[in-house]
């Protein structure tokens, strides 16, 4: 299993042009310098009135495959 973290800072305007379907993942750059693309189904649970925003991490498997995503502290 591998961890990566990022942070995330996306306004609720910005967030409303991803949620009109034209867009289907994020990609971000993690802590680790790696780019990452996750599909963004994944973070509705995040939003909130003022977007997306914290510390994430992501939990891949050994096929690279996403098994758990969570906001951290800090």
């Amino acid at each position: 299993m591998r961890r990566l973290r990022f942070r995330l800072a996306i306004s609720a305007s910005e967030l409303q042009r991803y949620y009109t379907g034209r867009v289907s993942a994020l990609t971000v750059m993690t802590e680790q310098g790696l780019r990452l693309q996750l599909p963004l189904h994944h973070f509705r649970r995040f939003v909130g009135h003022g977007g997306l925003n914290g510390r994430f991490e992501v939990v891949l498997n050994e096929s690279n495959a996403l098994q758990q995503l969570q906001r951290v502290e800090g």
